[in-house]
């Protein structure tokens, strides 16, 4: 398989659990239909036809945060407060919701294809963007730090379990450990973070006007910290680089 990553920074960065109200808690990492945007908004393309590509040609995404290695420091943390009109019986009335936001992150998003045609020309896209490319919401505006060559990436026998600060498939609360050795050797002082598993929409259903609904979800954990696999996980070399990617034409374990 080919593949290629993308690394992005922007000043805030914000990807809403879609179950939250007047509370919008943020993801550590954007997950695969942020990532699978992006993508949409370089070529020039909707959601939905984004959404289309990626699975016809089955086109697989991974994402690390990568914020250390770049800045030296870990992404920050903030909470905004967004004034909105909510309508109600009696007519419209104001009212206000926090959003928790992340401060001057990096992340490096991964794309693999078989087809490295196809990989060309989303390169391509990438090297001179269509439309703006947002961590988020519409002010969280990215900026390009780097697009690295197309090459090939190995699937690696057996699985990965030294992984972190990504994103990987299905449940893994109780598939972890601390990486203690990896965490007394770190120079600065850190906080030990749990991973987070959320059900994450991996199919959609859109209206003629293009509005989407997630119809199908499934499990998929954030890895927010140095922690360790106790089974590994399906992983690929990309250069030095460990990361799972993720399909979502297939059916992951939960």
């Amino acid at each position: 398989m080919y593949g290629f990553s993308v690394v992005l920074f922007a000043e805030t960065a914000s990807f809403r659990d879609p179950g939250g109200q007047l509370y919008h808690a943020t993801f550590p990492l954007p997950p695969i239909s942020t990532i699978i945007g992006i993508a949409g908004a370089a070529l020039g393309i909707s959601f939905q036809q984004s959404w289309e590509l990626f699975k016809i040609n089955n086109i697989k995404v991974g994402v690390k945060d990568v914020t250390q290695s770049w800045r030296e420091i870990s992404p920050g943390r903030g909470l905004d407060l967004w004034k909105y009109q909510k309508i109600v019986t009696n007519g419209v009335r104001s009212d206000v919701l926090k959003r928790e936001f992340l401060f001057r992150p990096v992340y490096q998003l991964y794309y693999g294809c078989e087809e490295k045609r196809l990989l060309e020309q989303l390169r391509k896209a990438f090297l001179s963007p269509a439309w703006a490319l947002c961590l988020g919401t519409s002010d969280d505006i990215a900026r390009i730090e780097e697009i690295s060559q197309i090459q090939i990436m190995k699937e690696i026998d057996g699985g990965a379990v030294e992984l972190s600060y990504c994103l990987i498939p299905g449940d893994q609360s109780d598939n972890y450990s601390f990486a203690w050795e990896a965490i007394y050797n770190t120079p600065v002082r850190i906080s030990l973070e749990l991973p987070i598993v959320k059900q994450l929409p991996v199919e959609f259903l859109f209206s003629p006007n293009g509005e989407r609904k997630g119809c199908e979800y499934r499990p998929f954990t954030f890895l927010s910290g140095i922690q360790r696999l106790k089974d590994p996980c399906q992983a690929y070399k990309f250069g030095q680089q460990v990361v799972p990617l993720i399909s979502v034409i297939q059916r992951q374990p939960s």
